[in-house]
Parts: structure tokens; sequence; C-alpha cells
């Protein structure tokens, strides 16, 4: 496997219509790294530029320090599974496995040998005879991933691989493809727009916002420091006020004058944001942080939590808390916004 290195890589169409933005990261040897972002962010077109399926319009591509942007896709020697599993149907698993071996004009003994080792790492040897038609979903997959495998890729693409597979599908093949690649020590790029798929397989996540990386960090950081309103937003925050004024380094002011408190430096904040499952119903104002007086208007119930809209003199709150017994719409409730989880927002 390979470290990928991308350099302003930009993509316009007929000089106008720009997809991607000068855009620039690296992939570590052995990492599974996922680009993630809404439709039309710019996300399987910088996917596919990599693979050489699309010329971009300036930047560089550089795989073990050597650029290969003009390098055809035929000779860069990288693996690609794809939404549609794109299998041959008048073929076996075997040979439609083998088919890229047999395109390389690799002997018929070696293709032999590799074709029932990687079918026997991914969990095929018994599929072997059988034709794509006879494969549920998840089968016909993790056939599109061993002949991906195959041919020892230095680099493993992915695009939207999972978004045909039923939800339970979804997990046991995300869980797969994370063993795999931490048991071949495999580059992958992965790409999604499925935050919590992309969370948690992924040991760096790229975020894009129309043609640009917003932010590009690990699981862990992005989701507790979350770089922008945008990204915030994406993964989940619903809980965002509008900064007035900053006080200093670690006091805030909203619009309504009431004042916050904060762990991480609040210089330049434009807006704070919290997670409703980081806002604690207390019963005892003494000592805690960031307190509100509010009533619940609004419950849903989520199986192993309720979330409640609550309604405050400054605005209205997303509240999420496990417990046994559910409150009441109209209960009056006291909340503390727990200062280590308020995250100042500079854009």
């Amino acid at each position: 496997m390979a470290n990928l290195e991308v350099k302003d890589l930009a993509k316009s169409y007929d000089g106008k219509h720009q997809v991607l933005k000068d855009i620039s990261f690296s992939v570590q040897n052995g990492d599974l790294v996922s680009i993630l972002g809404p439709s039309g962010c710019g996300k399987t077109t910088t996917l596919r530029i990599i693979a050489g399926l699309i010329q971009s319009s300036s930047g560089q591509i550089l795989v073990d320090n050597s650029d290969i942007s003009k390098v055809p896709v035929y000779k860069r020697n990288f693996g690609m599974v794809f939404q549609s599993y794109a299998l041959f149907p008048h073929m076996t698993v075997f040979d439609n496995v083998a088919f890229g071996l047999k395109m390389q004009k690799v002997n018929k003994s070696e293709i032999k040998t590799k074709v029932d080792n990687i079918l026997s790492i991914t969990g095929l040897s018994q599929l072997a005879k059988r034709y794509p038609q006879e494969l549920s979903g998840g089968q016909q997959q993790r056939v599109s991933l061993a002949r991906a495998l195959v041919v020892n890729p230095r680099l493993l693409l992915m695009d939207e691989p999972l978004s045909n597979l039923d939800a339970k599908l979804r997990v046991n093949m995300r869980n797969e493809i994370r063993a795999l690649q931490q048991k071949l020590k495999m580059t992958v790029l992965f790409v999604t727009h499925d935050q919590q798929e992309c969370f948690a397989i992924s040991d760096k996540v790229l975020i894009m916002k129309d043609g640009t990386i917003d932010q590009y960090d690990t699981p862990e950081n992005i989701f507790h420091h979350p770089a922008s309103e945008y990204v915030a937003r994406f993964i989940g925050y619903e809980n965002f006020i509008p900064v007035e004024q900053t006080i200093n380094d670690h006091e805030i002011m909203d619009k309504n004058h009431f004042t916050f408190s904060t762990r991480e430096k609040s210089s330049n904040a434009k807006v704070l944001t919290i997670r409703p499952e980081n806002i604690k119903i207390i019963s005892d104002p003494t000592n805690q942080e960031n307190v509100l007086e509010g009533k619940i208007t609004q419950i849903e119930y989520l199986g192993q939590s309720f979330k409640y809209t609550v309604q405050t003199k400054i605005g209205d709150f997303k509240v999420e808390e496990s417990r046994q017994r559910m409150r009441s719409s109209g209960d009056s409730v006291l909340l503390s916004l727990v200062a280590k989880h308020l995250h100042p927002l500079s854009r």
C-alpha cells in the first residue's frame, strides 16, 4: 500500500462551473480516510480524479512522492469498489474475482492461488462456483471487494459502497471492511454521505462543502471540536446560540445579554454550539454552569433516550436524556449547558 498526497486539486467544467477549489490533503500508508459530505459537494469527483477516471483542471496527485496526475487509469494499480457492484452476471464468483488478474496476463496457477487466498480472506470460498444472481447484496459487495483486492492495489478507492444495502447489513459490512483493512494494512479512501458510518471505521475524516475542505481530522476531534457551524450541523449538533459579544477568553454574551462560560477560548466567536446530550436537566442550580429555566414543549422517544424541545427566554434547546420514566410536555425544568461541551465557533 502507499501514501497519497493531493495538492491544490481543482476541477471546473467549461471554465465556469467549479466543482473542486484547490483542495489539498494527504493519506498515510495503512490509513482509512473517509470523505464525507452532502450530495454535490465534490467528494465523488475527488475520488474519480484520484482514480484517473476524470482529468483535473489543475493540481497534483502524488503516490509515494511520485506524480501520477497524467498516468492513465489502467497503470495506476488502484482497486475500485463502487455503489453498483458491476459484477459480470455470466461469470462465477471465482471468475469475477480473477478477471483483473487475467487482464494482467497472470499465469493460471498463480491466478488460482491468489483468488483462493482472497476468497478465503473475504469469506467467499464456499461461494466460488455461484453466479452473482445467486448471491445476496452483502455477498455481491464482498465479491466486488475481493475483485479489487486480488490485484494487490497500491490504494483502494470506495465510492458509497454500502448505499444499496439495508441498515443492518450496512453495519455488518462496514465492520467487515474495517477489519479487513486493518488486517491487510490497506490504504483506503472511502466516500460516503453517512456520518455514523464513516466515524465508525475511519482513521481520519475529510468533510467537504461546495468543492472545498471544511475540516480534516480524526473522528474524535471532529465530533468534540467541530471547526465550523457547517461541520457542527452536519455531524449532529442541534443547538446554536448567536454571539453578541465576547467578554473575555472564556465568557461570551448572546443577543439576549445572557453570559455563557466556556472552557475553550472564545475570541472571535460568532456562534456557540452544544450537543443535545451535553445539556443536563438539573434539580438544583447550585455550583452548576450556564443555568437556564425552561419548559418542555415537545418530546421524541429515541429508544434508549428521550429528546425534549425546551423553550427558554433565549430560545429553544434540544435536550437528550436517558431515563426510565419520561417527563411530560409542559413540565418546567432547569437546564445546565455544561461549559466543557459548549463550543465557540468563529465561522
